[in-house]
């Protein structure tokens, strides 16, 4: 499938290229422009009716997110995640955010934003688009780094997971893992947090990564080409 998927839509906020961009990510993490696509700066001044170097622009945004990949003097493209990515991505987090909640855990230091983000996720539509469970999900481990650390361990956890959202746009788009198993995670990690146990908060945060990189893994190996 190439870009003949791509849909203009209304822009309503004041930057073209904030809403080009906003509209792209959008349509990459429903799904919309599969895996593999190009994304070439022809087709979205087109589609977009603006001019080419303002589709260059939002291209370069989202290549620099991990939205979009660009070898030399190629298009940019969907990325194509391999189980190896996969792989590396959660074993990253795992080890990244098991000590963040075991230090939040040690502190009881929930913040109350995380609560909200649980909530949030609760009240997402079965049918909703993929993107609109993935924000609230990383905006709950994105409040728990913030609460955790300063300034720099935040800009590492959230490029980190501007990749991660391709992985968790799939889980939730190929139903890989039931929403009210997440939700319940989630609040497994948050419970733990406020009962200051360290040890129960980063055992739940493992198992709760664990089990989206094994699904998401499991899907990828099952759908390579012979």
């Amino acid at each position: 499938m190439t870009t003949e998927g791509l849909k203009p839509v209304q822009l309503r906020v004041s930057s073209i290229v904030d809403a080009v961009e906003q509209s792209l990510r959008e349509q990459i993490l429903d799904q919309g422009i599969p895996s593999g696509s190009p994304v070439r700066e022809t087709d979205v001044a087109r589609v977009f009716n603006i001019a080419r170097p303002t589709a260059k622009a939002a291209i370069e945004r989202l290549v620099a997110t991990g939205l979009l990949r660009r070898d030399a003097h190629k298009s940019a493209r969907v990325p194509t995640l391999s189980a190896e990515d996969v792989n590396d991505l959660y074993s990253t987090r795992i080890l990244l955010e098991s000590a963040i909640c075991w230090s939040l855990a040690e502190q009881r230091n929930l913040p109350a934003t995380a609560a909200a983000c649980i909530e949030q996720l609760r009240a997402v539509p079965t049918d909703a688009p993929p993107r609109q469970f993935v924000e609230p999900d990383i905006a709950f481990h994105s409040e728990l780094t913030r609460q955790a650390g300063g300034t720099r361990l935040a800009r590492i956890h959230g490029s980190l997971m501007q990749e991660m959202r391709l992985c968790m746009a799939q889980v939730q788009a190929h139903r890989l893992i039931p929403p009210n198993i997440i939700i319940d995670e989630h609040q497994e990690i948050a419970d733990a947090i406020a009962a200051g146990d360290g040890p129960t908060a980063a055992n739940a945060l493992r198992s709760h990564l664990v089990r989206a990189r094994t699904a998401l893994v499991a899907y990828l190996e099952s759908t390579e080409a012979p």
